[in-house]
């Protein structure tokens, strides 16, 4: 790369630098002028939403040289204010190679030239090249590429403590005296704007992908280090290892110690993660206390001694909070990448199996696919096929009014079909259909076969007997899975259909916990079934996630009491005070109260004497399916 020990300085000999205004003499520069303003502008506003600074400026110089002839190359630097050195960065025009091998050092001579002197702080400076310049190299330069004249605009106000300087070459020697400076001073603002304007998206884009407490990648920032660990792998055959941990036992750190505490715990924790694995290797917070690592060329042995190391040292080293230790402990899945056909679903489902498997067994854990195959992917591969097959189906248990125990209502609930006939309930698989993320498969069957179910019980009878269904967070946050709700509903049940006033008679239910953990949320995601006319049921109220908060919110027609709480409320008068409270709020508040989990005479006659208005339970029946295949369950 030849060095150009100076970017030398003439100036015309009455004046130092160029005039704002083009010369008043030329024909051609008001219509130069407008193509070069034009350009500018057209270009400024195709990249208002580009976050990429250097693709701006080098689309910005393209439009310049694009619309004027006369306009030999433009190239800008961007850089600290005490460079030694400045070699061109972006570049664009026929003289394009003249820059390609240009490299101005910072020597006493060059200081005093037009590069360097806009760099220091003066706004525009001018020099003349032509053929008969006293310096070898202008010689040279105008004639192999048509030089007659440049200027260097300074950048400034950058992000950073960044400068930079911008300069043009036209192939005449009066060009910018004719047109005037006007569009290259615009050049210099609209670029410098649109740098800012990079500067502020990829601030918000690094936000959008970094999880603001820990300063980790979040689930989604994780996606591009797992696709290029994917494709990395597969080009070169060298493995990656991939561990999920989780936080144990972590909802009674921010119970008993608060939540200042529990937060502490996970940048407590994220540290550990950064100073243990290496500058290679990717972390991220995954959810909650869930924390993804992504570790480059590691086989599955490297990876189990990476999150042995882990969890030794978290367990060894409590968290330190207000005077206080807090004892931390966490469960591992591990795996990596080693089949061809291995995809990234496919590997992060196994460490939810295996994770899973880690906490199952005691916690303060590590399970690999070594340890054999996981409890959870044997339900997994059960679900899997009970889908397929269609041997997921719907349980249907009764609800009767207190009053006169009259049947009001069916409540839906999840069963697998085994092939031999066996009915397994849902207590059995919905751990593993949630961490496989397959709830919102198995809602979607037995949701329609709720709706059917509700459309011939209805047809039979005038009564608008109500159906609970029961609508995981997997599924109401699949505005996919809601939409079809919505048409099965349309399709299936003609009586939901038919009663445009007034509510249906199918009757979405949700848990406390879906609820309190994003009560904005929910409520965004049920209102479109609210608005068709859905009524909607709370789950477990009083299992130890109550706040009535979100009952001023919501719309909650239902209130369903926990089956422990009622259970108890036969034999405790504490328990029987809670339901007392919660009826008496219900009424008030103009919500109908069902009991869960009535096995017998006295807890009917209890719940009916405090005012409760529907119960369920055992006493009149438990869930049946109504399948001739079913032999027991």
């Amino acid at each position: 790369m030849p060095i150009m020990p100076s970017f030398h300085r003439h100036h015309p000999p009455d004046h130092t630098m160029l005039p704002t205004q083009p010369a008043a003499d030329t024909e051609t520069s008001p219509s130069e002028r407008d193509r070069l303003n034009a350009a500018l502008l057209g270009m400024a506003t195709r990249l208002v939403n580009s976050s990429d600074s250097t693709a701006v400026l080098q689309r910005l110089c393209d439009a310049l040289v694009a619309a004027s002839h006369h306009i030999r190359l433009a190239w800008v630097w961007t850089g600290p204010a005490d460079t030694q050195s400045i070699t061109p960065q972006v570049m664009a025009g026929p003289a394009r190679d003249y820059a390609e091998s240009l490299r101005i050092d910072r020597t006493w001579l060059t200081s005093k030239g037009p590069v360097y002197q806009a760099l220091m702080g003066e706004d525009v400076a001018w020099m003349r090249v032509t053929r008969l310049s006293l310096f070898g190299p202008w010689r040279r330069a105008a004639a192999r590429h048509g030089f007659g004249e440049a200027i260097a605009l300074r950048l400034d106000g950058l992000a950073d403590d960044q400068v930079g300087v911008v300069v043009f070459y036209a192939d005449r020697p009066d060009y910018f005296e004719e047109v005037g400076l006007g569009p290259f001073q615009a050049f210099v603002e609209v670029a410098k704007a649109m740098m800012r304007q990079c500067q502020t998206l990829q601030t918000l884009g690094k936000l959008a992908v970094r999880d603001p407490l820990t300063g980790l990648l979040n689930r989604r920032g994780m996606d591009e280090p797992l696709s290029e660990a994917l494709s990395c792998a597969k080009r070169s055959g060298v493995p990656f290892g991939l561990i999920l941990m989780d936080l144990d036992r972590f909802k009674l750190v921010n119970d008993s110690y608060g939540h200042p505490a529990g937060d502490a715990a996970l940048v407590h924790v994220a540290a550990m993660l950064r100073s243990t694995l290496r500058e290679e290797d990717t972390i991220a917070r995954w959810g909650g206390e869930e924390f993804l690592m992504v570790l480059a060329h590691q086989d599955l042995q490297g990876a189990m001694r990476v999150a042995e190391r882990l969890r030794q040292e978290i367990a060894s080293q409590p968290l330190q909070e207000s005077g206080k230790k807090i004892p931390l402990t966490a469960s591992f899945g591990v795996t990596a990448w080693s089949d061809p056909e291995d995809t990234l679903e496919r590997l992060i489902t196994q460490l939810d199996a295996l994770l899973y498997d880690a906490k199952r067994s005691g916690r303060n854990a590590i399970k690999s696919p070594q340890d054999g195959q996981s409890h959870i992917l044997s339900l997994g591969a059960q679900l899997q096929a009970a889908l397929v097959e269609e041997r997921i189906c719907a349980a249907y248990q009764p609800l009767v009014d207190l009053r006169d125990e009259r049947i009001v209502g069916h409540e839906a609930l999840a069963r697998l079909l085994t092939q031999d006939g066996h009915i397994i309930s849902a207590a059995s698989f919905i751990g593993a259909a949630h961490r496989l993320r397959l709830e919102h498969r198995i809602d979607t069957v037995v949701i329609g076969h709720a709706l059917r179910h509700c459309a011939s019980v209805n047809a039979a009878s005038p009564q608008n007997t109500k159906h609970l269904i029961n609508c995981s967070a997997d599924f109401l946050g699949r505005a996919d899975c809601v939409q079809g709700l919505l048409e099965m509903a349309q399709t299936l049940s003609p009586n939901c259909v038919a009663q445009h006033a007034g509510p249906k008679p199918v009757i979405i239910e949700i848990t406390e916990r879906q609820i309190l953990k994003h009560p904005k949320d929910t409520l965004e995601r049920l209102q479109p079934l609210l608005d068709f006319g859905f009524e909607l049921a709370v789950d477990d109220f009083g299992s130890g996630y109550s706040s009535f908060l979100y009952l001023l919110d919501l719309p909650v027609r239902y209130l369903k009491i926990e089956m422990e709480l009622v259970q108890r409320a036969a034999v405790d008068a504490k328990a029987r005070i809670m339901v007392r409270s919660i009826q008496a709020m219900a009424q008030d508040l103009g919500i109908l109260t069902i009991a869960e989990g009535i096995e017998t005479e006295a807890q009917r006659d209890l719940m009916r004497e405090i005012g409760i208005n529907w119960g369920q339970g055992y006493l009149w029946g438990k869930p049946e399916v109504d399948l001739p295949r079913a032999v027991s369950v």
